[in-house]
């Protein structure tokens, strides 16, 4: 099955939004500068968790990027700060004072200063179809589908390819451009694909759609067998 890349996605910050790039090198830890960071209660150390804690709740109104002078926050206010001297602006948007750490492997539990441990485990690529994005709109007709919605890093338009049909596509592999991927389980959705972001309004409607229709899976989980770099527009092809 023959397309292309629609649109490549990278997150700097987990639980912030993230941002849309042209191209970007891939090794087996994924996109370059993927989720390197996390959000965390200054005082208490508790990691960030948008989807189940009212508190987090605001963390996708505010995009993480990379500029030139490093990593950036840009504020629904209009404001963008570098993240070193985004203290003030992070309290105010939460109402409480909160920090970036970066993640690592040797993370202590509980820790509230060093690396910090991923909120969760997972394998580096996640890639939707712009088909089940389609089917789930007409599901929704009434609901705003927007693939931020579900935080990929890689969205294929496969001509051809039926709604959720990603999920069937488990063990085999895609090429994409010259990066070579392995489809190893499908995404598990939560509570952050309804909630608002940006543009994007607070929709339970959202997880309950694909919770019924498709066993709360929705897109696919890659490992990078071949490291290159990826650019939209690049030829996609999944194997058999």
């Amino acid at each position: 099955m023959d397309g292309r890349v629609a649109a490549l996605w990278r997150y700097p910050v987990s639980s912030l939004g993230g941002e849309r790039l042209e191209a970007c090198s891939v090794d087996a830890t994924g996109l370059a500068g993927d989720r390197a960071w996390g959000l965390a209660d200054r005082g208490s150390g508790e990691t960030a968790f948008p989807e189940t804690k009212r508190r987090w709740r605001p963390a996708p109104q505010i995009q993480a990027r990379s500029a030139k002078d490093g990593l950036r926050l840009d504020f629904p206010d209009g404001s963008s700060l570098p993240a070193e001297a985004a203290g003030d602006a992070l309290a105010a948007h939460f109402g409480f004072a909160v920090m970036l750490r970066p993640h690592g492997a040797d993370a202590a539990e509980g820790a509230t200063s060093g690396p910090l441990k991923p909120r969760y485990e997972r394998h580096p690529i996640h890639l939707v179809t712009t088909a089940s994005l389609d089917a789930l709109r007409e599901i929704l007709p009434d609901s705003a589908i927007d693939e931020r919605r579900f935080r990929p890093n890689l969205v294929l338009d496969l001509p051809g390819a039926e709604g959720f049909a990603e999920t069937g596509w488990i063990g085999r592999a895609v090429l994409v451009g010259d990066v070579r991927l392995r489809i190893v389980e499908p995404c598990v959705r939560c509570a952050f694909t309804t909630i608002a972001q940006g543009d994007l309004p607070l929709d339970p409607a959202v997880l309950m759609a694909v919770t019924k229709r498709n066993a709360t899976h929705f897109g696919v989980l890659c490992t990078v067998e071949t490291p290159g770099e990826i650019r939209v527009g690049d030829a996609a092809r999944v194997l058999d």
